[in-house]
């Protein structure tokens, strides 16, 4: 399934006009026998304007691309262009500046609008505009732009498809798509417009899409005008309440205020401060805020001298915390407390609120007290909101006063509330009478309903684990064991790496891989005589491997964990260096041949130790490439810059080649911060090298992150006990400390 992505900026990049566009042998475009390239751009050029969109300092925050549909000074464009509230000019490919009167019509969900601009008597160039009917798949077409403000530019391309794009009907198009522009024409080869490009596809630069010219001309016949007086301010917070202060966009619709945009504060922070000073300084204030990303933060702000001084409390990564910021860098900044809170719901709406009394604050969400300070530093001033990072939050509800509110339940409503979280069977069976009788207490039911149903949640996920690492177990007991017995050497490199791809296919047989290498060994020796050198039986495993079944290395999806599973490297034959050279070593050990890993900085390969004492280095991941000590000098020198030691051509042990592996993969899920799979990864290395520091240390990190506390304290008293040279002592401590309940 395709992914998209609106872009803000005009989207594609033009070739500049009388530079050669390919085109037919003939010279001129299939379908395009009307009207000559050059003429075609002559012709549509002028009716196609520049957009600028200002930001709120006044400097140019995006730009864009429109053109003339009516000569008396209406534009067409996207409505992403000229920007929701936001004051933007129009201008001619001759530098000519149309003063915009409003917006003639606008419609966010088809991004579309119709611009009015005054004319001065003076009409403008307009395009014809298509008969509405959808272009035909192979029609070829020219896309029109001023992308970067430079204009007569334009990029031929055919139409691939109509299809259905997040639930509208679009253009699809076969053209290079770079920053560029947005709101230009799509014109067929008599210059009518047969749409308006505004999309591109997240995964290919050269697949674009437009919307069909159709959809404008139903835009065109129920105009909503909004002069341009009015329209700058659409959207916009009510500066008359509200003071935004360091950057970010802050609007507002009836009651909601939203933010968007990181803020010009150190780490994207952003306020907007009420206007309005009460003769007293409240004793409450209160908000609900809901994060679009908890890995931000939005909240309360208070006691603010207008600038970089002020208390804030709010949300931060799903915690609570207060926090009195006492200048502009975050050294300056002292976070006061921060907590978990089971009341704090994630992705829904919280009422923050707090609670001003002589010597002390007091922090509630959603009616619970969370935290309480005597800190004093401030004393007095201005409250309102607060963002940081890249969250974009919504807030709603903003309250002061003396005694707000607190949310509350009536006794009816905890009576049925407490006989329904006890017996959560009789859910289904709650009438109308009693969802009414609920309803009295409004929003405090409801987050209460939703408190439950996060801890329900929490649960499921907790057995979800639990489950998981029950399954795990007997895998990571059989490698711990497979690796503490001496009487195992020969088959611990094999099994052990087929355990560790069982750690993600729990369903892999492992003996019955072992079982495959086995006869591929036996078919590789059939093809040999029994009186064969080790080179002629190291050829016949090339032989078998790389020219009669296609093993290498896999350059399309490195990453991919597959390329570390080994029954996936035998059944879909490529994989990395390392586990290719695993198979190779294996199936060598069988044919008689002397084999090592050698573990050369980023590139693994297998060093071949012939009877008479001669070595020879053997590339696996290149299909059996033979190396000389100058190729693997130049391997290092790549990877890390530096020459060749005799330490580098060392033959690693068992261990050392399984914990490759296992870093590998755990390198792979750091990169997508997939947590479950590093705890796995973390205990099969403990499996295979258990007196690890870092591997216990990195474990009982995940396994706090990931909600094992008692596995993480389980390894935290590990390390306590061993007491390692170079660990933080008191840190692991500490981190033992908080993991208490």
């Amino acid at each position: 399934m395709l992914r998209f992505c609106w872009i803000s900026m005009f989207m594609l990049g033009l070739v500049p006009a009388g530079l050669p566009v390919s085109w037919a042998d003939d010279g001129r475009a299939p379908g395009m026998q009307d009207t000559s390239t050059q003429s075609l751009i002559e012709q549509v050029g002028p009716s196609v304007l520049t957009i600028k969109v200002s930001g709120r300092d006044g400097d140019q925050l995006q730009m864009g691309t429109g053109f003339v549909i009516d000569p008396e000074g209406l534009i067409a464009t996207n409505f992403h262009v000229i920007g929701e509230g936001r004051s933007f000019t129009v201008e001619t490919r001759s530098g000519r500046k149309l003063p915009v009167t409003g917006v003639e019509s606008s419609d966010r969900p088809s991004d579309l609008a119709l611009i009015r601009v005054d004319v001065a008597g003076d009409p403008l160039p307009a395009l014809s505009l298509a008969n509405g009917e959808l272009p035909r798949q192979g029609m070829q077409v020219l896309a029109f732009g001023n992308p970067l403000g430079l204009q007569d530019s334009v990029v031929s391309g055919i139409v691939s498809a109509v299809r259905e794009v997040e639930g509208r009907e679009m253009i699809q198009l076969a053209i290079p798509v770079q920053p560029g522009n947005s709101g230009g024409p799509l014109v067929d080869s008599q210059g009518s417009v047969i749409g308006i490009i505004n999309m591109k596809s997240a995964i290919d630069d050269n697949l674009g899409f437009a919307i069909p010219i159709g959809q404008l001309a139903m835009l065109r016949e129920n105009p909503n005008p909004v002069t341009i007086d009015r329209w700058v301010r659409l959207g916009r917070i009510d500066e008359k309440r509200w003071t935004p202060i360091f950057g970010a966009t802050w609007e507002q619709r009836g009651g909601l205020v939203s933010a968007r945009g990181l803020g010009d504060g150190f780490g994207g922070r952003s306020l907007c401060l009420f206007r309005e000073m009460p003769d007293a300084s409240p004793k409450d204030i209160a908000v609900e805020v809901r994060l679009d990303d908890e890995s931000g933060a939005a909240g309360l702000a208070f006691h603010s001298d207008g600038l970089h001084r002020h208390y804030g409390f709010y949300a931060s990564n799903g915690r609570l915390r207060l926090t009195c910021f006492k200048g502009a860098s975050v050294y300056s900044w002292q976070v006061l407390e921060e907590v978990g809170s089971e009341h704090y719901l994630p992705g829904q709406w919280n009422r923050l609120r707090v609670r001003l009394e002589p010597g002390q604050l007091k922090c509630f969400v959603n009616g619970h007290l969370v935290i309480e300070s005597i800190d004093q530093q401030l004393t007095s001033g201005k409250f309102g909101l607060v963002k940081f990072r890249d969250t974009n939050p919504d807030f709603r509800g903003f309250q002061f006063g003396e005694n707000l509110p607190a949310l509350s339940l009536s006794d009816q409503a905890k009576e049925l509330l407490n006989e329904l979280v006890e017996q959560p069977d009789n859910l289904s069976a709650v009438g109308a009478s009693q969802v009414s009788l609920l309803g009295q207490s409004g929003d405090a039911v409801s987050r209460e309903l939703q408190h439950q149903a996060v801890q329900w949640e929490q649960r499921a996920e907790r057995l979800r684990k639990l489950a998981a690492d029950v399954q795990m177990a007997p895998t990571l007991e059989r490698l711990a064991e497979l690796m503490a017995a001496p009487s195992a050497a020969d088959s611990q490199l094999l099994q052990g790496s087929l355990l560790i791809a069982k750690l993600d296919n729990p369903d892999i047989d492992v003996d019955a891989y072992v079982g495959r290498v086995d006869a591929m060994a036996a078919e590789i020796r059939e093809s040999f005589p029994e009186d064969a050198d080790a080179v002629e039986r190291r050829d016949a495993l090339h032989r078998y491997l790389f020219e009669e079944n296609g093993f290498h290395g896999d350059r399309a999806e490195y990453d991919h964990p597959a390329n570390s599973h080994l029954n996936s490297v035998i059944d879909d034959r490529e994989g990395l260096p390392i586990t290719l050279s695993i198979l190779y070593m294996e199936l060598g050990k069988r044919l008689g041949l002397s084999l090592e890993g050698v573990g050369l900085p980023g590139h693994f390969v297998v060093k071949h130790v012939i009877e008479d004492s001669a070595e020879q280095l053997v590339d696996v991941f290149e299909r059996g490439r033979l190396l000389s000590r100058e190729d693997a000098a130049a391997i290092v020198a790549a990877y890390v810059h530096r020459a060749l030691t005799d330490e580098d051509l060392r033959g690693q042990t068992v261990d050392q080649i399984l914990a490759r592996v296992l870093n590998n993969l755990i390198g792979v899920a750091g990169r997508t911060q997939d947590g479950e799979s590093i705890h796995r990864y973390c205990g099969a290395l403990i499996a295979v090298r258990p007196t690890s520091i870092e591997a216990r240390l990195l474990r009982s990190q995940v396994r706090a992150v990931t909600d094992r506390r008692g596995g993480a304290i389980e390894d935290l008293d590990w390390l306590i006990e061993q007491n390692p040279a170079g660990i933080d002592h008191e840190a692991v401590m500490r981190m033992r400390e908080s993991l208490l309940p």
